[in-house]
């Protein structure tokens, strides 16, 4: 794992980077992000395209997508064209956990009635 702050390795189970004290919480990538780029799980909205840009580049998220909607209005048919490419390009960001497994709840026991007998 890497470090989407400085770039350095990040030992395994680490929660904060020994570099740069950056949080490994939710930005932890199978792979560097200095030399890829992958389409965020948590923080899209739509394929996860802005977001990919955003965090590989440092961009600010909101002005990331601000950016791209005018752009969409502004070049039509060429901005939707190059949003879908890169949706189909840029690979979705791998999970290190496995989410848990689904318990469904178990139903309480039926009351007991001392005077059904």
């Amino acid at each position: 794992m890497f470090c989407h702050q400085c770039g350095k390795s990040l030992p395994a189970g680490s929660n904060f980077c020994p570099s740069c004290g950056a949080s490994a919480g939710a930005h932890v990538f199978a792979a560097s992000p200095l030399n890829t780029m992958y389409r965020p799980r948590g923080l899209r909205m739509m394929a996860g395209v802005c977001a990919a840009f955003a965090v590989r580049y440092g961009w600010d998220l909101t002005a990331t997508r601000v950016i791209t909607v005018l752009l969409g209005v502004l070049i039509f048919p060429v901005m939707e064209i190059a949003y879908l490419v890169a949706w189909m390009l840029i690979p979705e960001e791998i999970p290190l956990m496995s989410p848990p497994p689904f318990v469904p709840p178990v139903p309480p026991p039926p009351p007991s009635n001392p005077q059904a007998y």
